[in-house]
């Protein structure tokens, strides 16, 4: 009993809500991303615009104006809050942001490669890599229970990732190198932000973040050409409803990373928090099974009957690890 009483209370502290939520919100998020790579690469098949990665990046980016521009409409009207911090504050913040950007990268041609529902879920890697970061350079030592926990959490995700690919029966390597790419600059932006939001406020943080997100996108078009050319296309083609449903997207994931940031914040540890990316499987899952359920062949076939048992079972490896890391 004392076991759920621990559990339930660390379930609903207030940090751990934000957590779930976050996971929520991301874990929509990687159907959004999915379909949006799909809707533009039907719309536009000429031989330099394939993948349409630069698209999204590029949106991604330059979404960071409004970011910006909200957080200093917050920060105006509360004396409490500046964007003014410490010149070495705002570098990292600004950092936190480039890097926001550049996560994206590798996630995307994952989701790209394999879909939401293999490849989202290798970002249970976040908290094992948190792990070793805390602990070798922000001195944040785990008990062994939570670094038990964290392995679990890991194999359960790549338990998700393992079948059938490209007529091979195996794990895709290349995805899972992608991905934990991806989940290893999320991490390091876990400590970033919280030591900068320590340092200086959480408004003033999620400001200079936004002018970094800016930054990386302008730069990532000035030298990278195909990223530079897939966003003329786009925006020639004048492509009103995609460039409303990425607004939309990037909302979502504006509300998703603010969230998660507030449970970095609020919570114990970084790799505590990151722990509840473990749920965001639980949600892909559920989400994939409602899609396929409404007529979505491709996702139906990824949840056929052996699947589907196979990922329930990866999920319930997932949990387990979160009620160590609870401990």
């Amino acid at each position: 009993m004392d076991i759920i009483y621990s559990l339930w209370a660390f379930l609903t502290a207030p940090w751990a809500i934000l957590a779930l939520v976050a996971s929520l919100a991301f874990a929509s998020e990687n159907y959004f991303e999915e379909w949006l790579l799909k809707r533009l690469g039907n719309k536009n098949k000429d031989a330099e615009n394939t993948d349409h990665v630069g698209t999204l990046v590029t949106i991604s980016g330059l979404f960071g104006l409004v970011i910006t521009s909200i957080s200093a409409l917050i920060a105006y009207s509360m004396s409490s809050s500046t964007i003014f911090v410490d010149t070495d504050t705002r570098y990292q913040a600004v950092l936190v942001g480039a890097l926001e950007i550049v996560w994206i990268i590798p996630y995307l041609y994952a989701i790209k490669r394999a879909g939401a529902l293999k490849a989202a879920p290798l970002f249970q890697s976040v908290p094992v890599i948190a792990l070793v970061l805390g602990l070798y350079a922000f001195a944040e030592v785990p008990p062994v229970v939570h670094i038990i926990g964290a392995c679990i959490i890991v194999g359960g995700g790549l338990l998700l990732n393992l079948g059938e690919f490209e007529g091979k029966w195996g794990i895709d390597k290349k995805t899972v190198a992608l991905m934990l790419g991806a989940s290893a600059i999320i991490a390091l932006i876990s400590f970033l932000f919280k030591d900068a939001t320590i340092e200086g406020n959480f408004v003033a943080t999620v400001f200079w973040g936004g002018i970094g997100m800016v930054l990386a996108s302008v730069v990532m078009l000035i030298v990278w050409r195909p990223y530079r050319y897939q966003f003329w296309s786009f925006c020639r083609a004048v492509d009103k409803k995609g460039l409303l449903l990425q607004m939309l997207n990037e909302t979502l994931d504006m509300f998703a990373v603010l969230t998660q940031h507030a449970a970095m914040v609020l919570g114990p540890t970084v790799m505590t928090v990151s722990a509840f990316n473990a749920y965001q499987p639980v949600f892909i899952l559920l989400i994939g099974w409602i899609l396929a359920k409404c007529g979505s062949e491709d996702h139906n076939t990824q949840l056929q009957k052996g699947e589907f048992a196979k990922k329930t079972f990866a999920i319930a490896l997932i949990a387990l690890g979160t009620v160590f890391i609870a401990q």
